[in-house]
């Protein structure tokens, strides 16, 4: 995805990391990314603090001692969805042969290496990374949902610009 970004669209101010189940609100995503404009060498998402490695092999996050040594993870963004400013991609690569493989995308390039290279990590709560109920409300306040199916973009469009229901500040 570095790669991809550095070479394709160097001149892109900001990246956007998704899994494929995410619903983004664009709009909000622009909102987002205009109120910190001047930010630089930044990661916003979800941050996890003080996670575990888990070292049971029964886990879907298993992580052995090789991968990562430590005892805590680095703060991390959580994978479903994170933003860069474009400033991270280079030092995040740069970084990137010099350390041990580890399989969980997320705690490596948002953890592992942003730290390793200064990057700030910054908690947004915007950033769902969960499944929420599809009411337009939740959908008006988030950058991006977790767990929303193919099939369940559409009617969440839908309801996100439906102008009926007034919610609060968001």
């Amino acid at each position: 995805m570095l790669e991809w970004a550095d070479t394709f669209c160097p001149r892109a101010p900001r990246l956007l990391k998704t899994d494929d189940d995410m619903f983004v609100n664009v709009p909000r995503l622009l909102r987002f990314v205009a109120a910190r404009a001047n930010a630089t060498r930044t990661v916003w998402g979800r941050v996890v603090r003080k996670s575990l490695p888990k070292r049971s092999t029964k886990s879907k996050y298993y992580v052995p001692v090789e991968q990562f040594a430590g005892s805590v993870f680095p703060d991390f963004a959580t994978g479903p969805a994170y933003l860069l400013t474009a400033d991270c991609v280079r030092p995040l690569l740069a970084a990137a042969p010099a350390q041990p493989y580890l399989r969980l995308e997320d705690v490596f390039v948002t953890g592992v290496l942003a730290q390793r290279v200064g990057l700030a990590r910054r908690h947004a709560g915007e950033f769902y990374n969960r499944k929420v109920a599809a009411h337009p409300c939740a959908l008006q306040r988030g950058v991006a949902v977790h767990m929303v199916r193919w099939h369940e973009q559409f009617d969440f469009w839908r309801k996100l610009l439906d102008n009926r229901t007034k919610c609060g500040p968001s």
